[in-house]
This record gives structure tokens, sequence and C-alpha cells, in this order.
């Protein structure tokens, strides 16, 4: 209204001015000053609205506020035990109503790094506790790059490996190598060399480190034995993940400027030089289509051609700390095996194989893979394509319609490190099973971030590799914006904390299908979000799903514009938490539907906080149960019976439909349903109903 009312007041203002000649030209000159004060106070108003005031309004309908809807601290000593939490996961459950204020803050920094990996990098490590702002004095690369495009800067660089003792051999000829790949290659290794000390810092408590590669890398994740869960937490104490990133943001950044020296006028121009060194093979090589063998690689350089490349780049051992590949030309195949050249993850039949990591995959190391063109396939039955644990792996693919194929622990992956996916066009598929599209486990954050494009992202639940215990039907996925812990109160009491999971589509129609914890999902402690800025999407899950989470954790999902459809026909959905959890679902335009099951819209189960928001649009709500602002009642004689346990709905706008089986819930009904009351709203359990 505020435009429009502007304008008319303005006219007619001016209009009673002219009409009105005697009337004196300072009353005149006040009539028109007063019509715009008010339209700009009005403006002003209407411009600095905030969520916190509806929220305020409607907690109020319970006698509850944003400061007293919350989860008691001193009840929370009694339930609640993690280690390694995170400080995003700490400000979000501290404060959960200024949640999607902290999100949006957040998403926007994501929002314009595209094309800029390192960057992500740099945000996502401020979000874990364990950032750097390498970049705010300046270019921490400037000097490598500068030496990197002096004539003879790679032979300099080699002579400086040879003098290190890291290559043995002779430097062979460079002279069919071209100036731009010389100079690409001269930055990235240079900057390796910077990075060494980092590294050593980051591992500098391991006391035998070749023995912790392959415990973990050969690690039973589902393992309860004492002994092996103390040498993990032993290691968790020993390491300083901050040096680890800060390497991992310099050598993206050195491919980046790398792959910017390349250029695009490569394709058809041949040479192949490999160099055998100590921290895996240097290959710079274009012009033809190569096979890339398995085997521990420093730097590839590939600027033309389909190549594939077999578990690279890879962190083979503790040597090979670091591995790049940069691909600038061609339908290229990143594969674990050779077998899945034409086989899907899901007809793989060595899919359940242990004991390595695949291609694009980061363990006590850095890995970075940047791909410029083409229409790529990436297929990894290991943890891989963007999967880090103890350490930083980033994959960015550039352009074209790619496929993303995966068994577990991919595509943005990571535990005590941190992982970044980034896709900046094409339409793309993404399928895999388990721990997949942006899941993070203790002390790690990964995140998948696709640009544009109309995508299809789908977490396994047909073939029952990761049975639920949920349902025997349907696999936990614990994907698509999940973070997850270590549940050990039933075990051996030595919990520990989930990470951060994110999964950000900037742009497009997409569908998104998953089945038990996904779709902004979070488990013990983890934060798990998706979020969805533009197009009408489709979400389909079964349980603990968009928008819900589970024994003190949160799940957050907001999509931001268009028309929608969410289904999820079993339990806990679309803004539901359980057991001290914080679950938010948040639309925020469009003509949504949503097919909701019991514990949804809003709902708090076992103490938890549920809360769903639409704030636009004209919506259809189908559900049953404890939903649409309901909470659950609390068990009697215990702690919790005083336990806030608490469920809002908000639709803030249009004329919709709800089921005729909740009659509490009306257009423009506004009504608080309680459960049980407590001394105070705060320690009751109750639900709020709220359409404007």
């Amino acid at each position: 209204m505020g435009a429009s009312w502007l304008a008319r007041a303005l006219i007619s203002s001016g209009e009673s001015a002219r009409d009105n000649l005697a009337t004196p030209i300072p009353r005149r000159t006040t009539i028109i000053n007063l019509a715009i004060g008010c339209a700009i106070s009005l403006i002003t108003v209407q411009g600095s609205y905030s969520l916190d005031n509806d929220l305020e309004v409607a907690l109020g309908t319970a006698s509850l506020s944003t400061r007293t809807a919350r989860f008691d601290p001193g009840t929370l000593r009694f339930f609640q035990q993690g280690e390694f939490r995170t400080p995003f996961f700490e400000t979000c459950f501290e404060n959960p109503w200024r949640m999607p204020f902290t999100v949006d803050m957040w998403r926007k920094q994501f929002a314009v790094t595209g094309g800029r990996p390192s960057e992500s990098l740099g945000t996502a490590g401020r979000m874990l506790g364990r950032g750097s702002r390498r970049t705010l004095l300046g270019n921490p690369i400037q000097a490598a790059d500068t030496a990197a495009r002096q004539p003879g800067s790679l032979r300099a660089v080699l002579d400086s490996l040879r003098g290190r003792g890291v290559l043995r051999g002779e430097i062979p000829d460079l002279s069919k190598v071209p100036g731009e790949v010389q100079s690409a290659a001269a930055l990235v290794l240079q900057v390796m060399i910077d990075m060494l000390p980092h590294r050593r810092a980051a591992i500098t408590g391991v006391a035998d480190l070749p023995q912790a590669f392959q415990r973990v890398i050969g690690s039973d994740p589902a393992s309860d034995d004492p002994a092996a869960v103390q040498q993990e937490h032993a290691l968790f104490q020993a390491l300083d993940i901050n040096y680890l990133l800060v390497a991992g943001h310099d050598l993206t950044l050195a491919a980046q400027s790398a792959l910017s020296l390349l250029g695009t006028n490569l394709a058809e121009t041949s040479y192949d030089v490999t160099i055998q060194t100590d921290w895996g093979a240097i290959v710079l090589t274009g012009g033809s289509d190569t096979k890339h063998p398995d085997r521990p690689t420093l730097l590839v350089i590939d600027t033309g051609g389909n190549d594939t490349y077999l578990n690279g780049p890879s962190n083979h051992s503790v040597n090979n700390w670091a591995s790049v590949v940069i691909d600038t030309a061609g339908n290229d195949k990143y594969l674990s095996d050779a077998a899945l050249d034409a086989t899907p993850i899901e007809k793989f039949e060595g899919r359940t194989r242990k004991g390595r990591f695949g291609p694009g995959s980061a363990c006590f190391g850095v890995t970075v893979l940047l791909d410029a063109a083409g229409d790529d396939l990436y297929r990894s039955h290991r943890p891989g394509i963007g999967s880090a644990t103890i350490g930083c792996a980033v994959v960015y693919d550039r352009e074209g319609d790619d496929r993303y194929d995966v068994y577990a622990d991919s595509l943005g992956y990571g535990k005590f490190g941190l992982s970044l996916v980034e896709d900046g066009a094409g339409k793309d598929s993404y399928a895999g099973f388990s721990q997949v599209q942006g899941c993070g486990q203790t002390g790690g954050l990964g995140m998948l971030i696709d640009r544009t494009g109309n995508d299809t992202y789908v977490a396994n639940d047909t073939l029952l590799d990761f049975v639920s215990p949920q349902s025997k039907d349907h696999n936990a996925n614990m994907s698509q914006g999940c973070g997850n812990g270590r549940r050990a109160d039933y075990l051996d009491g030595h919990s520990l904390s989930g990470g951060i999971g994110i999964l950000y589509d900037v742009e497009g129609d997409d569908s998104y299908t998953c089945g038990v914890f996904g779709q902004g999902c979070g488990y013990w402690e983890g934060v798990g979000m998706l979020w969805d800025t533009a197009g009408s999407d489709r979400y389909s899950g079964q349980w603990y799903v968009q928008g819900a989470a589970a024994h003190f954790a949160i799940g957050y999902l907001e999509d931001e514009a268009g028309d929608d459809r969410y289904s999820a026909p079993m339990n806990m959905a679309m803004g539901a938490g359980h057991d001290f959890s914080i679950g938010m679902l948040v639309d925020r335009g469009g003509g949504d539907e949503y097919k909701a099951p019991n514990l949804s819209l809003g709902a708090g189960n076992a103490n938890g906080i549920g809360f769903f928001l639409d704030l636009s649009g004209v919506d259809r709500y189908e559900s049953s149960g404890i939903t649409l602002g309901k909470g659950a009642e609390a068990p009697k004689g215990t702690l919790r019976e005083r336990a806030l346990c608490l469920g809002v709905f908000m639709d803030l706008g249009g004329i919709d439909t709800y089921p005729q089986s909740t009659p509490w819930a009306k257009n423009q009904s506004r009504i608080t349903n309680w459960t049980d009351r407590g001394p105070s709203s705060a320690e009751s359990q109750l639900g709020i109903f709220w359409d404007r």
C-alpha cells in the first residue's frame, strides 16, 4: 500500500494547493510536507518490518515471548550431553526465534561467493568456529602469483621441491608445455610449499600419523568398542584443524587463480609431462582423451579431451597430503572404480566395500578439484566427491549438465573438517544413500551449493542398505542438509555433538526426495539446513524431514519463493522438534501445498519446539494428529513435566484451506492449544495457531 498511498497523498495535496490559491504559501508547503512525512513514516514502518514483531504477538497469545519461549538451561543439564559443539549451533539453540534472521545473514554471504569457492570456505569455517579471513588485508598468495607469471617459474618451483628432497629425479623437458600451464602449475605448487608448515602444525599433536591415517580410513562409525571410541576422541583433541582450513583456503584460491591463467584456448594443444615426487605425481597434459590412473597425485592440469580420473584428487597417504586437479575442457569422469564408468552406484555390487577414500576426498590433508566445462560424471562408492575427514575438500564444477552419483559420506560431507561442493550452472542430478548432499558430523561442516538450473536431489530410499530404526521400509539417509552427532547415552556415555550440514540451491525448479532424516534435519546437537532461494520445488520425505530435529538438535528448511509442494506421510515433519530439539520450516512466498503427517506444521514432542511459518500465498494444508500448532504432553512425575514443549504455526497471508479434522485451524484465527499448564507458560506443553 505504501507507494500508491504516497502517490495519492502527493497528488491530493498538490491539487488542494492549486485549487485554493488563497491558501498562504507557507501553509501549502506545510500541507505537502505533512503528506510526504506521513508517507515516509508509513514506508519506514513497512520497510522495517520484522518477523520479530509478529512472533511476539503470536507467542503473546499464550503469555509467552521470544525471551521466555526457550529451553530452560537448568533442566537441559540433566539431559543434554556432547562435546565439540559449534558456535552456530549454540547461537541458534540459545535463541531459536532469531534463527530466521541469523540464517538469512549467513546465506547472504554465500549468495555472493559464486565462482569463488575459497570465499565460501572462509565463510563456512567461521560458522564452524574455525574460520579465518585470509583476504582481509589483501591477497595471501600474491607473492606466489607474481612469481608464477615470470619466465622459468615452473622450473624454479621444481628446483625448490628437489632441494627439499621431494623431487628426486631430473626435471624433464618442459619446452612443449604451454606458458600458461607452466605458470598455473608453478602457482599451485608454490602455495603447496608455503602451506606445508600449516599442515604440519595441524597434526603436530598426533603421535603416530601413518597409524592414525589407516585407522581413520578403515574405521567403523557404528562401532561402540570403548578402545576405538577413546582413540578417536584422543585424536580429535590432538588436532588443530584451523591450520588445515587455512591451507585449504589458500590452495583453493591458488587453484582458482591458476584456472583463470589457463584461459579457454588450449583445448587442442597437445603436450604430456609427468613428474614423480614423494608427495605424488605432477601431470601436465592436454589435447587428447586421457585416463588418469589410480595413484597418488599431487597436481594434474588437463586442458583438453574427455578425461577419466580414478580416485583423484585424493590423499592416498600421509605424504600425499595435498592433491589438486584442474580440468578445463571436455566431458570428464571422476570415478572410484573403473567399473563405475557405466554402472550406477545402486547397481554396483561392490558399493559396500570399505577401506579407502575416493575421488574428491580429504584425509589429514587438502584436496581441490576444479572442472571448468563439460557434462561431467562424478561417481564414487567410497567417501568422496567432496568428503573431508580431518581435512579440507573442495569440488567446483563451473558449468554443464552434470551427474553426481555417490554412496555415503560424500557430496559435501565433513567430520573434523570442511567440505564444499559447488556447481555453477546446468541441469544437474545428485544421487546418494547416506550422509550425502550436505552433511556435517562432529567438528565438521559439509556443504553442497548449486547456483542455477532445474536440479534433482535423491537420497536413495528404495534399496535398503541403511535401514532406519523408525521404519524397516525406509533408509536413514541423514542427507540433504543434515547435522548429526554420536548418541552414546545408551552406550558408553561419550556422546559427540553433530556438525553443520547445508544444502543450498540458489535458482531453479528443483526436486528433493529422501527417506528418514533429511531436507533440513538435525540429530544430537547437530544443525542441518536446506535453503532454496527460487523456483517451484518439490519436497518428498518420510520421517524427520523438512525442518525436523531430534535430541538437542536443530533442523531448518527455508524456501524463499515459488509454488512448492511438500509431502511427508509418516511422522515428524515440516517444522517439528523432538526431545529438546528445534525444527523449523519457513516458506516465504508462493501458493504452496503441504501434505503432512502427525507431529507436523509447527509441532513439539517430548519437550521439543516446532515452528512453521508461511509468509504469503494461497496455501493448502492436509494433516492430522498433533499438527498445526500443537505440543505433546510430557511424562508426569519427571523433570520434563515442568519443561516447555511448544508447537507454533503461523500463516501470514492468503485465504488458505485447512483440514476438517483440525477445527481450530481456520483463516484469521488465533488460538492457544493447551495440552498441560504448568506454573507458567514457559513450564507448560502447548501449541499456538496463528493465521493473519
